[in-house]
């Protein structure tokens, strides 16, 4: 009587939209640092949200419905979020903006390729076309460590080069592999190592 489908792997892929939803909020109140975290842990369950579907025994509105959802998600997780981080770290200017926008069409545009390509049954089993934007979740809070190293004057126009490098790459027809075998193992314990600079960063600014 509820719509949707609530099975496991779908409510890791909402708590991945939970974490963006406040990585937007912290950022939005300046806490860039603690956004930076959820952000990753965003990235962490669209990684295992689909080993998890993969293990399921769902029906095919299930199947289509966790495709949209992620697409739905994805859109706020790394596309939305990581702008408004951007806009809490000071990127304001109008070229900034400008570029800011490119990245945020690039990745809707990325997206809704993806989904046509599913609709028509293309493979992607072992490869994307283009970089997927989940990827910003783990860039992005690697691009930001270089926040602490460099002026601020220099760090925000190397941010505004990454948002029109990234949104090239969205768009770029070009295989990317998906993640496999040790990346499992490696982005989380990169992710949390993260996670645990970032708390400590945004306590350290409290």
């Amino acid at each position: 009587m509820i719509l949707g489908a609530y099975n496991p792997a779908c409510l890791i892929t909402l708590s991945g939209f939970l974490a963006a939803v406040g990585a937007i909020v912290l950022a939005s109140a300046g806490r860039v640092e603690f956004a930076l975290a959820c952000l990753i842990l965003a990235g962490l369950a669209d990684l295992f949200d689909g080993v998890v579907a993969r293990r399921l025994t769902r029906s095919e509105y299930e199947k289509e419905f966790g495709v949209q959802l992620d697409t739905v998600v994805d859109v706020v997780s790394f596309v939305l979020a990581p702008f408004v981080i951007a806009l809490g770290a000071g990127l304001r200017s109008p070229p900034a903006l400008v570029v800011m926008a490119v990245f945020a069409v690039a990745g809707a545009v990325r997206l809704a390729h993806f989904n046509t390509l599913s609709a028509e049954g293309a493979d992607q089993s072992t490869h994307h076309r283009g970089l997927p934007v989940t990827y910003t979740a783990l860039i992005f809070p690697l691009l930001f460590v270089l926040r602490d190293a460099v002026p601020a004057a220099t760090f925000r126009p190397l941010l505004g080069v990454a948002f029109l490098l990234i949104a090239a790459a969205f768009v770029m027809d070009v295989p990317v592999r998906k993640p496999r075998g040790v990346f499992y193992v490696l982005f989380p314990v990169v992710g949390f190592v993260l996670i645990a600079y970032w708390i400590w960063r945004g306590l350290a600014a409290l």
